[in-house]
């Protein structure tokens, strides 16, 4: 999967001890609108997904991540790579450098199933998580007034990926526009 971006804080000491944490993300878009979750503390859009646990694929973790955070179903076979960012950082606990690489896939989600959300009973219930259909132009507005938080250091992780989420649609724009161009 290509790199889309490498964040390092180099706010540490590369003889410190490292905690890896790796995850998943969806991007799940919908008559124009890209499914997120909206924190109703700060407001900040940050795509579905979570942790990847011991034994589990990437496929497994993005759709029981999915589900726990927003109930929908993910569609296996509309799953496909978009790419993955590494955050490398000083960790919550002394002498501990946090790295984390996340994969984020587009997909499709089945239209006719739907679950409860269980978000866990830590951060994600206390910032108020909620799943909301929003426009990139939002998302990125949104997100953009919120890139100093200490409280959301995600924030500019999902930020770069709304932006390499525009840009992939102008270029297929610009590529079915060239082929309408170019046969008739």
């Amino acid at each position: 999967m290509r790199m889309i971006k490498v964040f390092d804080s180099k706010d540490y000491s590369d003889k410190w001890k490292r905690f890896k944490r790796d995850s998943v993300r969806a991007i799940i878009i919908s008559d124009e609108k890209i499914a997120m979750i909206r924190s109703g503390r700060f407001g900040e859009y940050k795509f579905p997904g979570g942790g990847i646990e011991t034994g589990e694929s990437l496929l497994e973790a993005l759709e029981r991540e999915v589900k726990e955070e927003t109930g929908l179903h993910i569609v296996p076979s509309t799953v496909e790579e978009f790419g993955k960012t590494l955050i490398i950082r000083k960790g919550t606990n002394p002498y501990e450098i946090f790295e984390q690489e996340s994969f984020y896939f587009t997909c499709g989600v089945r239209m006719d199933v739907k679950s409860l959300a269980h978000l866990d009973a830590g951060y994600e219930t206390e910032y108020g998580y909620n799943l909301v259909y929003a426009s990139l132009p939002e998302a990125v507005k949104q997100n953009t007034s919120l890139l100093n938080n200490p409280s959301i250091p995600w924030v500019e992780r999902d930020l770069f990926v709304l932006h390499e989420l525009q840009r992939a649609i102008a270029k297929s724009a610009d590529r079915m526009q060239k082929g309408v161009n170019e046969h008739g």
